[in-house]
């Protein structure tokens, strides 16, 4: 947006903020279209707007209250103060109030105290943030001691957010918000907006200025583009598996074909499946019928903690023992919440509608190993096996060949030998593992035993997708190597 500006001064245009927006978020959308059904791009756009229309308004109010007790030099200079810490951040939550009440089911009520505080610290972050980033990018040793520079940053903006978060009435929970709520907010607020302007002026034009002629055309595009997106996530009568990126430990998404999900463990990061959830649930449907806990390591459960408040869930599943803070955690949070909670014992099925079913095949004090069937489409999803769990499954001798493998333990070759890989002979086999980890993980010998089969990675091709009718499969990854 700002590079927009500055090439139109350099070639003599007059440069608007509103068309820089516009323009700058066209170009975003245009080189990655999936940014717009992002939350952190949909947040950044509202809060950008509401400066833009908002910001110096409000700096000039204040500072019109303040000039009957100050000299206008005083004034104008408390008015920057006032307006850099408190006014702007005011403006920005104008915008994205809402926005925030419609993802996140609740209303921050200490962002006026918190922003202030954490202000200042923003530039360093942005700035040597940005700096390592870069340097990183061209030599990975360069960028270590830049970003060891940022860090003292980033921790105190951590830290102030947290101790602000902790705070009693902190934010109002909302549960789930209706989204003709929020167009309608937004009606009002822009319409009011532009009615003021006209009124305070005088001149009925200052209602369809040139600039907001085109954002409200970019308007019509938004919403014809929503309107698309509801189209396209409606259910399309297909089983749908989708390993989640989330760094450390496993989240796997589950669509039925009538639309229902299901999540499988969470990962060790409530950010990282936030945004991952966030990307892959419908715009329209932000809830999660049912969340299945297969493992109890907390690096498969930690990233579930706050997730019930985020996306409303319908139950919760225990298919693992009880182990650990972060289960015991989910189990409060879910049963506080007055979901119902049930556990899952091998041998027991969840009925996934039009022939697709879930089945807990095995399991131990860790985990339980899952099969996924729609019609002669098979899965196995191991990635909460442990080694006592693998050995018993192959002395059943019950393991046949499957469609797809979700390997267990980032593909880890003590949990994956050679008779395992051999006995279930998958056609594609998924691995959840986090990029540049410390294990090496997928083991080599892993990769090297698999070399006749297609093998998708998180680490390398981000989130996977695996889409059947129950008698072909179809496979999508966010990103190619």
């Amino acid at each position: 947006m700002a590079g927009l500006a500055l090439l139109a001064r350099r070639i003599g245009r007059r440069d608007d903020a509103l068309i820089s927006l516009g323009a700058a978020s066209a170009l975003m959308t245009l080189v990655n279209p999936a940014a717009l059904w992002d939350v952190g791009f949909q947040l950044s756009f509202a809060a950008t707007l509401g400066l833009v229309l908002y910001a110096d308004p409000l700096k000039a109010w204040f500072v019109a209250r303040v000039l009957s007790r100050l000299p206008k030099p005083q004034a104008e200079k408390l008015g920057g103060i006032v307006g850099e810490f408190v006014l702007f951040t005011l403006a920005a939550q104008l915008t994205t109030l809402p926005l925030s009440a419609y993802y996140f089911h609740r209303i921050p009520l200490v962002a006026l105290i918190a922003n202030p505080v954490i202000l200042p610290a923003q530039p360093a972050v942005m700035i040597l943030g940005g700096i390592s980033a870069m340097a990183g990018s061209i030599w990975l040793p360069l960028g270590r001691p830049l970003a060891w520079l940022t860090w003292p940053f980033v921790a105190f903006t951590i830290r102030a957010v947290e101790f602000f978060a902790g705070w009693p009435l902190a934010g109002i929970e909302l549960g789930r918000l209706a989204l003709p709520i929020v167009s309608g907010y937004y009606l009002i607020l822009f319409g009011g907006t532009a009615a003021y302007r006209a009124i305070a002026t005088r001149r009925l034009e200052w209602i369809l200025p040139r600039p907001l002629v085109g954002f409200g055309l970019a308007g019509l595009a938004l919403f014809s583009g929503l309107a698309w997106r509801a189209a396209v996530d409606q259910p399309d009568g297909m089983l749908h598996l989708t390993v989640l990126d989330v760094g450390s430990g496993d989240a796997t998404l589950i669509e039925s074909p009538s639309g229902r999900f299901m999540l499988i463990n969470g990962g060790s990061s409530t950010i990282a499946l936030s945004d991952a959830l966030g990307r892959r649930l419908p715009l329209f449907y932000r809830a999660l019928d049912v969340v299945l806990v297969a493992g109890n390591s907390e690096d498969q459960l930690a990233g579930l903690a706050g997730v019930p408040g985020r996306f409303p869930i319908g139950a919760l599943v225990l298919a693992a023992p009880p182990s650990g803070r972060a289960y015991t955690a989910l189990v409060e949070e879910v049963t506080q919440a007055g979901r119902p909670v049930t556990t899952m014992v091998p041998g027991q099925v969840i009925d996934l509608g039009q022939g697709a079913t879930l089945e807990v095949i095995a399991g131990d004090d860790h985990g339980s190993v899952l099969q996924l069937v729609h019609g002669r489409w098979r899965a196995v999803l191991a990635q909460s096996a442990g080694p006592p769990l693998v050995a018993q499954l192959l002395k059943s001798g019950e393991l046949s060949e499957v469609q797809v493998l979700v390997l267990p333990d980032g593909g880890f070759a003590g949990v994956n030998p050679p008779s395992w890989l051999d006995a279930l002979r998958p056609q594609l086999a998924l691995i959840s593992v986090e990029a540049g980890n410390r294990r090496g993980l997928p083991s080599p010998v892993v990769l090297d035993h698999l070399a006749g089969t297609t093998v998708l990675r998180t680490d390398v091709n981000g989130w996977i997708r695996v889409s059947t009718d129950g008698e072909q499969m179809w496979a999508e990854v966010e990103r190619l190597p």
